[in-house]
């Protein structure tokens, strides 16, 4: 990707955004040109940080590959399907669209506990998983945890183990690690420069749900990739991925509010979907300028908003620099 530079209004708001939020890495590209980079003291294009919540995103990318290659059979099937150790839980028993949806209505979060069930999860499994402690079986835990407190499909309830049952529906269908399928598929389909890595427990098994870290260039190149692929409305992966950023259901939450498939729609009124991470991390995409941003700022820095916000106004201001005399 090549470098070219912003106009001078579109730098001073990026500029501004960076400075407020204890930011270590934003990179705007407009497609295969990078128009902003920058980075904190320390941190580099080398750098590989956390994605936290962004990496819900990318399980559902894998599980849309795994439906276009065949190796899921249909959206509408149950998990239970795949992964008969889930039957008889809320997961087993949804359909794979209602868990991308994160209403498969095992239980009912609260948003500081940023999709743990109760704080005692956020310490054995959060905690754990990130030190590389973590024994325990994910299955064995879902089983502990499932209350099914809702009706499938019938209410978002934004749920860490949602997701976590996806990857191990995509490691039970394609009979492949997660971490290894993601790479075959979509890190390579992104045309990234070096490879990324998951938080993996004991068992071998993938958090899907907060663990992928990778390079913020190989970032960028991912989002750029998920445009381009939303372009091809005739293909299998363009058509799920047209469906995985469209309002799928009301979240009620001031992040945004709507839900597509483990992707957050209609973040800002010049952004149309986005990846989030709870401490700050996200890719924001805007289909029609054909542009996605990468932020990277401090954990628990709240910038949901200003992040997505941004987006309007740098278009205005873009255009405008295009159009302005030289």
């Amino acid at each position: 990707m090549k470098s070219v530079a912003a106009p001078a209004e579109s730098k001073l708001l990026l500029d501004d955004l960076f400075k407020q939020n204890n930011s270590k890495a934003l990179i705007v590209a407009r497609g295969s040109e990078i128009v902003y980079e920058r980075f904190a003291s320390g941190v580099s294009s080398r750098s590989t940080p956390l994605g936290y919540s962004m990496s819900k995103s990318l399980a559902a990318l894998a599980v849309g590959r795994a439906l276009c290659d065949g190796h899921i059979k249909s959206i509408e099937d149950p998990l239970k399907t795949y992964v008969p150790s889930l039957a008889g839980t809320a997961w087993g028993d949804a359909s794979v669209r209602n868990v991308l949806r994160m209403s498969s209505g095992a239980y009912k979060t609260d948003p500081w506990l940023n999709g743990h069930k109760n704080a005692e999860f956020e310490k054995t499994v959060g905690e754990t998983i990130a030190t590389g402690k973590m024994t325990a079986d994910f299955v064995d835990l879902m089983k502990a945890a499932d209350e099914r407190r809702y009706e499938a499909g019938a209410v978002f309830n934004y749920s860490n183990f949602d997701t976590v049952a996806l990857g191990v529906l995509v490691e039970a269908a394609t009979g492949m690690p997660f971490a290894k399928y993601f790479e075959k598929t979509v890190w390579a389909d992104a045309g990234a420069e070096s490879q990324g890595a998951w938080f993996v427990n004991a068992k071998g098994q993938t958090s899907t749900y907060n663990g992928f870290s990778a390079r913020p260039h190989d970032w960028l190149r991912l989002g750029v990739m998920v445009l381009r692929e939303l372009k091809s409305e005739n293909s299998c992966f363009g058509k799920f991925l047209k469906e995985a950023t469209s309002k799928q259901i009301d979240t009620f939450s001031g992040l945004a509010p709507a839900y597509g498939y483990q992707i957050w729609v209609q973040c800002s009124r010049g952004a149309g979907f986005c990846f989030a991470g709870f401490g700050g991390q996200y890719l924001v995409f805007d289909e029609k300028e054909n542009m996605v941003l990468y932020h990277h700022a401090t954990t628990f820095s709240q910038v949901g908003r200003a992040t997505a916000g941004v987006m309007e106004p740098l278009i205005r201001s873009l255009v405008s620099g295009e159009q302005a005399p030289r």
